[in-house]
Order: structure tokens, then C-alpha cells, then sequence
């Protein structure tokens, strides 16, 4: 195991997207210090997630049912090997993709009510994809400062887990 695994992966790639997910399962069930660190880490961001989603949710609540144009689309919709990190780390199921969809396309987790997948389960391109229109109806809000800071404290932890994770494949082939 090493880090051209991830230097390679392509998410729109189903072969590519397989070898990935079973590469980290393996690694996720090992019992050791550093993959306990990297789980906690994952569990903060989760935490920070569920933390902010009713903040988000009230927002697009507001405006997405008014949006003409769909910023839902599979482009955001896909899991990088960072998602694929964090979704192991906190012993999610992984959802089925469909990998067939372009870009451009509505996101293939969207339904009638929204998104499919709550919140902390969210390919990380959808979770922190602000559209003006959203950003616009958050910022004027009186807890927007408090959001705004958990939001940089997930950043945080999320590089500090991805950076964590890459140290460990090079020092554990």
C-alpha cells in the first residue's frame, strides 16, 4: 500500500472507485494508534457537520425550492479519496454511486425533497459548495460568525485527518 493509490484515483472511474474502497477497508480495520487518531479526527468533523447542518438546512430551505438553476449536480455529487478517508474513518456504509451521470447532470443523490444523504455523509464537493444565492441568505444571519467559525474548525481537522492518513500509508506500506 502506498500513496500512488491515491496519487491515481480518478472518482469517475468505476475500477478505479472500487480498488479505492476496498484498499481502504483494509486499512480501517487495522487496530492501531495512528488509525485511532485519524478515526477521532473524522469523528470531530462528523460532529462539526451535524453541528452546522441546521444552519445550512435553514438556508437552503429558503433558497433552493426558488432556484432556477440547479447547482446540485454530479460534479459535486462524486467522493474523492478525502471523502473515502473520512467515510472509513467514522465506519460509514459507503452509498452506491452512479458513476454513468456527467458532470453537469443533477446530482444523482437529489430527489424531491433534496439531498438523499444527510449532511455528514455528503461528498465533501457538496457540503462545502455555497452557491452566492445561499451565501448571500446565510451571511446576514445573527449566528452566521458561529458558523462561519466551526466551519473553518472542520476545515481544520479535515486537512489535519487527510494529512494524518497520507503519513500513515507512506510509513505503513
Amino acid at each position: 500500500m502506498n500513496i500512488e493509490i491515491l496519487d491515481n484515483y480518478d472518482s469517475r472511474d468505476i475500477g478505479s472507485y472500487k480498488g479505492l474502497l476496498i484498499f481502504m477497508e483494509q486499512l480501517f480495520s487495522r487496530q492501531d494508534n495512528e488509525i485511532a487518531y485519524i478515526k477521532q479526527l473524522a469523528i470531530k468533523i462528523k460532529r462539526g457537520i451535524e453541528d452546522i447542518d441546521y444552519f445550512i438546512q435553514n438556508a437552503t430551505d429558503k433558497v433552493c425550492p426558488e432556484c432556477k438553476n440547479i447547482c446540485c449536480i454530479n460534479k459535486h455529487g462524486r467522493f474523492n479519496f478525502e471523502d473515502l478517508i473520512y467515510l472509513h474513518a467514522i465506519g460509514a456504509k459507503i452509498p452506491e454511486v452512479d458513476l454513468s451521470k456527467n458532470d453537469k447532470e443533477p446530482c444523482h443523490f437529489l430527489n424531491e425533497k433534496g439531498c438523499s444523504l444527510h449532511r455528514s455523509f455528503r461528498p465533501s464537493g457538496c457540503n462545502w459548495y455555497f452557491c452566492d444565492s445561499l451565501f448571500d441568505a446565510m451571511e446576514p444571519a445573527v449566528n452566521y460568525r458561529d458558523f462561519d467559525d466551526k466551519l473553518k474548525e472542520i476545515a481544520e481537522s479535515w486537512i489535519k485527518m487527510v494529512e494524518e492518513f497520507k503519513k500513515y500509508i507512506c510509513l505503513n506500506p
